[in-house]
């Protein structure tokens, strides 16, 4: 019941603990998580199934059964759905979040005056800042479908209640005053055009207010101070802090951060990436790939015009969906360049985004998908084989099958591996260094879970300059007060605030060590004489301001020797971190014989951060 980085995802959490309660005991808590995932964006599958189905129920003698299963398969083995669902994080239980609303929508439309399905529409959508703000994407799909009349007429009480909803829930995601109480104005305007007024005020905004106090379950908790409390939300303000990611640097609309044809180009990077990532070399494209990826767009281009005529309701709400989750979240988000897009094409110095934001766009990859498979209905019909459908399931299923597979060694196991490692050679009572949540989530695991050595205090350097982390480690590694001064060679705030932790870790007699993936320049602002051994550095003497190069301990060094290294696996995901990580594990090697050439040493001093 920790509490991750800003917006907390407090249900994600809340659900993943009961989750591990009831199978943990079975699966174990990491395995448990995942296959959480894996449900949860099975269950997508499976309802958005069954919604194509029963809205498509009049072609049923028409194969309609089979192009709704069709469907569901190619928009789940989508290469972003389904990488989402065989990770610990929130987007799989997000996307089951949408379709649920988008369920619930369809059953309003056919409810009539009976508003129950409406009400279920906007709880969910409110409910989404507590879970994952990026499930109001598919809100805009559901307001198409359940504000719309049989007869096609727009039902006004019904569209200013949810749009009112969207708008409270934006609010609340983004604290912002104004927009909560313009959304709540639209919500209670339209209970008062409702058919039946009092019911629908006395339902609707107690179901809103319901799914907005979920958020307080991270007040509550804060005030435990579990060992992950990001953010620290055990004030009001903190609260809204966390919520509203004021941690981070949010974009608006304008200006933009990167040239819009970049940002259109990173959409079409993706789509590429979709239908068989496998067939191409990583984030370089092959003519398969792109072979594939033209042959679903011809597909889902059929099956939108199919939908039309078989379930119009359902492709309006889909097209909705994808150009919501596509150029919408584009617009919206306005990212920066994406990290493997435009080098060479910018100035010199232009930040990139942290990692491929693929997941981002997952929900216009479903609509796709879901196109795609209608369209293989239709072509199935022209042979009158209907069942033929399910081959277009089978080219993602073959293209993204090895790319997404992390059940498999190294990469099952190279977290726990690597967090292990670091962990076991750590000195006691150490205050560890690390360079980001590759190499700190894996080691707060370890010692939440599994009870690790609970001695060593690990300390993210990326997370110093947040007042309530700097709070954090020094009241858990009982340190003195910080006294952060300039110190010659730092570069930003948060490494003048590491070197005066690992001051304050020296005067309570706490050795200091690094892991791997700290540089080496970052390294000398935090101790001196230091020593490499099976995993980690350690400092053997306060920092002097100049660099020395490291020892290799002769002990690590020997067990390196004897021991067979495992090789890396290749880079498939874009954002598959497991190769360059075990990489590090490897270091020791600087310290033994060498019988290749000099180039191959220089280049593992460099992974390495020896120098």
């Amino acid at each position: 019941m920790g509490i991750p980085h800003p917006p907390g995802t407090l249900l994600y959490v809340a659900l993943g603990r009961g989750w591990i309660v009831a199978s943990g005991w079975l699966l174990g808590a990491a395995r448990a998580m995942n296959v959480l995932s894996a449900v949860a964006t099975a269950a997508a599958g499976a309802l958005t199934t069954w919604m194509i189905a029963r809205e498509a129920r009049s072609t049923r003698g028409a194969g309609g059964a089979w192009g709704a299963v069709a469907s569901g398969l190619v928009a789940g083995w989508m290469c972003s759905a389904w990488a989402n669902a065989t990770e610990s994080e929130v987007y799989a239980v997000a996307l089951l979040h949408v379709v649920a609303m988008l369920a619930c929508a369809l059953r309003a439309a056919d409810a009539g005056d009976d508003e129950r399905w409406l009400a279920l529409t906007a709880y969910l959508m409110a409910l989404a800042p507590a879970l994952h703000l990026s499930a109001l994407v598919g809100a805009p799909a559901a307001i198409a479908v359940a504000a719309r009349r049989a007869d096609g007429r727009w039902s006004g009480h019904r569209l200013l209640m949810l749009g009112g909803t969207l708008v409270a829930a934006a609010g609340i995601g983004r604290m912002s005053t104004a927009l909560v109480v313009v959304g709540a104005l639209l919500i209670v305007i339209g209970t008062t055009r409702a058919p039946q007024p009092v019911r629908a005020s006395l339902t609707l905004l107690p179901l809103v207010a319901l799914a907005t106090s979920a958020l307080l379950i991270m007040l509550v908790r804060a005030r435990h101070d579990p060992l992950l409390n990001q953010g620290d939300p055990s004030t009001w303000s903190a609260l809204a802090d966390v919520v509203a990611r004021r941690q981070y640097p949010v974009g608006g609309l304008w200006p933009r951060r990167a040239p819009v044809w970049l940002q259109l180009a990173n959409i079409v990077q993706y789509a590429d990436w979709q239908v068989a990532m496998g067939w191409g070399r990583g984030i370089f494209t092959t003519v398969p790939r792109v072979l594939a990826a033209v042959l679903y767009l011809v597909l889902g281009t059929l099956g939108w015009r199919a939908m039309r005529h078989d379930a119009p309701r359902l492709a309006r709400l889909l097209v909705v969906l994808a150009v919501c989750g596509s150029l919408g979240v584009a617009v919206y988000l306005n990212l920066q360049p994406g990290n493997s897009i435009g080098w060479g094409l910018l100035p010199e110095g232009t930040p990139h985004e942290a990692r491929e934001r693929d997941y981002f766009f997952v929900l216009a990859f479903w609509a796709w998908g879901c196109f795609a498979g209608w369209g293989a209905l239709a072509l199935a019909r022209r042979v009158r084989r209907p069942p033929l459908a399910l081959v277009a399931a089978l080219v993602p299923l073959a293209g993204n099958w090895f790319v997404v597979d992390r059940s498999s060694e190294p990469a099952a196991s190279a977290p726990r591996r690597f967090a292990h490692a670091l962990l076991a050679d750590a000195p006691p009572n150490a205050v560890l260094f690390t360079s980001g949540d590759n190499d700190s989530y894996p080691l707060w695991y370890l010692q939440q879970v599994e009870g690790m050595r609970p001695d060593v205090q690990v300390v993210a350097l990326p997370l110093l300059p947040a007042q309530w982390y700097t709070q954090e480690v020094t009241d858990r590694a009982k340190l003195p007060p910080l006294q952060v001064m300039q110190v010659p060679g730092a570069r930003w705030q948060h490494e003048e605030i590491a070197a005066a932790v690992a001051r304050a870790a020296r005067d309570v007699g706490r050795p200091v060590a690094a892991s791997p993936a700290i540089t080496a320049r970052e390294r000398v602002l935090l101790g001196s004489q230091w020593t490499l051994g099976q995993a980690l550095f350690v400092a053997g003497r306060p920092p002097t301001g100049l660099e020395e190069a490291p020892v290799v301990s002769p002990a690590a060094a020997e067990a390196m020797g004897r021991r067979l290294v495992q090789g890396s696996p290749p880079r498939l995901l874009p954002d598959d971190v497991t190769a360059p990580m075990l990489r590090l594990l490897e270091c020791p090697r600087l310290g033994g014989p060498w019988d290749a050439a000099r180039g191959s040493r220089d280049s593992l001093e460099v992974k390495c951060n020896f120098r």
